[in-house]
């Protein structure tokens, strides 16, 4: 059973792929990775596996808004 369903959005206090710990947003769901910004707007790789290992939950279904351009 999962601990928490992690969406883009929320918050997670977890250490990144380079073993620093990092408190911040999670901005992005990649294939093998979570994006997370922090407080001081740098940007963080957590691994997915990681979080699955520790019994969290991911969702990979969240529709993310893309941002339509134009030649005009």
């Amino acid at each position: 059973m999962s601990k928490v369903m992690i969406v883009i959005g929320s918050v997670i206090d977890y250490p990144t792929v380079h073993n620093k710990e990092v408190v911040g947003k999670v901005e992005l769901i990649l294939e093998n990775t979570l994006l997370i910004r922090d407080s001081v707007d740098e940007t963080h790789l957590v691994l997915k596996s990681s979080l699955e290992q520790d019994g969290y939950s991911i969702d990979e279904k969240t529709y993310v808004n893309k941002r339509q351009f134009t030649n005009s």
